[in-house]
């Protein structure tokens, strides 16, 4: 007890500079998180402390896919390093695909014909020694979760060798990030055994994975190769070290030229896949190898039957580093046939204008499966009926490739740090893609739909513990948002300032909101807590009111009463009787002092008649009281 008070006294006191010049309202803290701080893996200023560490793999993987039964049979070694201060006496594995094992916990209901028997183990050696499956005080499979009480305790700063073999069925029946989307064709994902993250927060992180939640995994080194029959293309997380063992001449010809074009190259064309001609080598069977270092995750897909385009695009005007972009899509899924060049210049608007960082790895698929949903470097859309739909859902899935993949981040918990970040960085490149496209209002239209309600939930609530809109709400729309409305309060530099700055400092490492608020509030100069709580933090809405208007000979003020908690811009529009009409802006920061109201005075020389509040690019739950007519 006196160690841990004089550790909170010295922490107190290297942070009382900061939290004069910032803290004037306080942002609760839980007791987990309060530690990290005390043991100096975090520090109120932003940066990672002194003492941050964190946990990684490298994973050797070998993996066949059967199509012809639907089958994932894989062998992987693992080295696993404990960077941790503490000594480990078991490893925690994610078996995420016992989700559709008979009596899982689901965040859905599946058709009975779904379920199958989860992941199949059918050998783990650890340290060299068998594991016996048998004994459930040492192997204990729980949910999705696998626990290995270890023989023999891994200490701090030190590596366990393990590997394991194990197959798994992949499901036509039900496409939970991972399925067959015709007899041919595969996207795999959450596919293989993997190391849990032992973090400084909460230790291991044993949620059961059910559906809704997310990525919370350690930046690990993958070398896979993947057998497949040899009339498949795969693509993969990574890039593909064997090109000129897999294609034949005119096809590696074409993969090659796509690496340095900037215009899109038809790798793979509706001609060609009629010849049959396109994979080289006698065998039955192509290994496809890939390497992929220091991401949080690998994924794959494959088909005998999709089309191939490549591109390649600069991300870095320094360096003049460049991009392989490839997408990979069904013959009839017409708006795929441009998939290819929105993924480009949606990388070039990320690395150049918002976040304004270069794109951080080598290659990115973009595989035309179901839904959308993203991993590094590949992502999984389905084919949209519109362009405002391929455009949105093809940039915000590339926009994960920063949140949470670049900076580590913890979905399970705080799905506002990725999704509401995927929200926002693309609104401006959405815009400007489409004609009349206007995502900022559907967004709005989403969030205004739950704000208030008795089931909307603060982002700050853990994300594991949401469901329904009361998740998406939290995650993507409010925070979308929030980050958008920051934006105008810091105005483009400043933001982009602090933004960059939380991405240099965290890219690579796992972030809590705690590090983005202090790095913008360090950042900026400014305490920005009267924001971060109202938006992330506080349960309320965004209500503004005109409470009344007072006229004088030669100015009109209006009276902008402050309803709802959730601070939101002003915008203002005063009607003339000729005719004429004002329109007057102020940001969310008028209400940084915690006031309830704000006045706006204006010149008034001529008779007003009505004065009109709000836009539809700003929620407001109750807009009848928005609009006031002069008499």
């Amino acid at each position: 007890m006196l160690k841990n008070s004089l550790i909170k006294i010295l922490v107190l006191i290297s942070v009382l500079p900061y939290f004069g010049l910032f803290a004037q309202q306080e942002l609760y803290m839980s007791r987990n998180i309060q530690s990290a701080y005390e043991e100096g893996t975090r520090s109120f200023s932003g940066m990672p402390g002194d003492n941050y560490w964190q946990n990684s793999s490298d994973y050797k993987i070998k993996v066949e896919v059967n199509p012809q039964e639907n089958l994932l049979a894989g062998s992987e070694e693992i080295t696993y390093f404990n960077n941790s201060p503490d000594t480990l006496t078991r490893i925690v594995i994610r078996l995420y695909q016992d989700i559709l094992k008979k009596g899982g916990a689901r965040d859905w209901p599946l058709p009975p014909e779904s379920v199958h028997e989860g992941v199949q183990i059918s050998k783990v050696v650890i340290a060299g020694e068998d594991v016996d499956m048998e004994d459930k005080k040492k192997f204990n499979r729980s949910g999705t979760n696998l626990l290995i009480t270890l023989n023999e305790a891994l200490p701090p700063n030190s590596r366990l060798n393990f590997s394991i073999n194990w197959n798994v069925y992949i499901s036509d029946k039900v496409k939970i990030r991972m399925g067959a989307y015709d007899s041919t064709s595969f996207f795999i994902a959450y596919w293989y055994p993997q190391v849990a993250v032992y973090d400084d927060i909460d230790g291991w992180d044993r949620y059961n994975y059910s559906g809704q939640q997310e990525f919370y995994n350690d930046f690990s080194n993958f070398d896979v190769e993947i057998k497949a029959p040899n009339t498949f293309a795969v693509w993969a997380a990574g890039k593909l070290q064997n090109p000129d063992e897999l294609l034949n001449e005119k096809y590696l010809e074409r993969y090659n030229l796509a690496q340095q074009s900037h215009e899109v190259i038809k790798i793979i064309t509706e001609e060609d896949l009629l010849s049959r001609n396109i994979f080289s080598g006698s065998s039955e069977f192509n290994t496809w190898k890939f390497k992929a270092d220091y991401v949080t995750d690998f994924s794959f897909a494959l088909s005998d039957h999709y089309l191939w385009d490549g591109v390649s695009v600069i991300v870095d005007s320094t360096t003049n580093r460049n991009v392989f972009v490839d997408a990979a899509y069904k013959i009839e899924s017409e708006d795929f046939y441009d998939v290819a060049d929105i993924s480009k210049k949606s990388i070039e608007y990320f690395s150049f204008e918002m976040p304004g960082v270069p794109f951080p790895y080598p290659c990115l698929t973009a595989f035309n499966g179901s839904g959308g949903m993203e991993f590094p470097m590949m992502i999984n859309d389905g084919s949209a009926s519109t362009l405002a739909g391929t455009v949105g859902v093809t940039s915000h899935e590339i926009a994960h490739t920063y949140f949470p993949f670049y900076m580590g981040i913890n979905e399970r918990k705080y799905a506002f740090m990725d999704e509401g970040w995927a929200v926002m960085l693309p609104f401006a490149f959405q815009e400007r893609m489409v004609e009349d496209n206007f995502p900022k209002r559907r967004n709005i239209s989403s969030y205004q739909r739950f704000a208030g309600n008795e089931t909307e939930m603060p982002p700050m609530i853990p994300s594991i513990l949401l469901k329904g809109h009361s998740y998406r709400t939290a995650s993507y729309s409010r925070p979308g948002l929030a980050y958008e409305y920051l934006r105008e309060v810091l105005g483009d530099e400043l933001f982009t300032e602090a933004l960059q700055e939380f991405i240099k400092r965290w890219n690579g490492k796992h972030p809590l909101p705690y590090d983005m608020y202090n790095t913008f509030n360090e950042v900026t100069g400014q305490d920005l807590n009267w924001y971060w709580h109202a938006w992330f933090f506080e349960h309320g809405h965004p209500d503004l009111a005109i409470d009344r208007v007072e006229q004088q000979e030669e100015k009109i003020q209006v009276f902008i009463s402050k309803v709802g908690s959730i601070p939101i811009p002003i915008k203002l529009k005063i009607v003339f009787e000729d005719g004429a009409e004002a329109e007057l802006n102020h940001t969310a920061a008028v209400w940084k002092n915690g006031n309830k109201e704000f006045i706006i005075e204006y010149p008034a020389d001529k008779p007003v008649k009505e004065i009109i509040l709000g836009s539809p690019d700003i929620p407001d739950t109750d807009s009848e009281n928005n609009q006031v007519v002069i008499q």
